[in-house]
């Protein structure tokens, strides 16, 4: 059975996220996904076209660009391990381990990767 009422539609305009400070951060997170595509199309630039890659470094946009991807991994990250507790169900006395665990383990690759891209 049909109805002549027009249902009703709540209007949602396009600043609906700089209301409440829960909605900004979230969209600031959820943009680090865009620096993640820059990071991912300028190593795919480095192993295709290696010599362009080695000048591009040279750009200071790209050093730019890179920094600010540096920032938004790190907010990714740490925003990630702080959903690590509320996905397990432990005791709390080990989340807190956890964590720190899961940062010096970080911590430690990229040291690594650091060492291993200078020697």
């Amino acid at each position: 059975m049909a109805t002549r009422r027009k249902p009703y539609i709540r209007e949602v305009d396009g600043c609906w996220w700089l209301r409440r400070p829960f909605y900004r951060f979230y969209m600031l997170r959820e943009s680090t996904s865009l620096f993640a595509v820059w990071v991912s199309l300028y190593l795919l630039l480095g192993l295709l076209c290696p010599s362009t890659f080695l000048k591009l470094l040279n750009n200071p946009i790209v050093v730019l660009l890179n920094l600010v991807a540096l920032a938004a991994a790190v907010l990714h990250t740490w925003t990630w391990f702080g959903l690590v507790p509320k996905a397990l169900n432990l005791p709390e006395a080990c989340l807190g381990k956890i964590v720190k665990g899961l940062w010096w383990t970080t911590a430690a690759v990229s040291v690594i990767f650091l060492l291993l891209a200078i020697f």
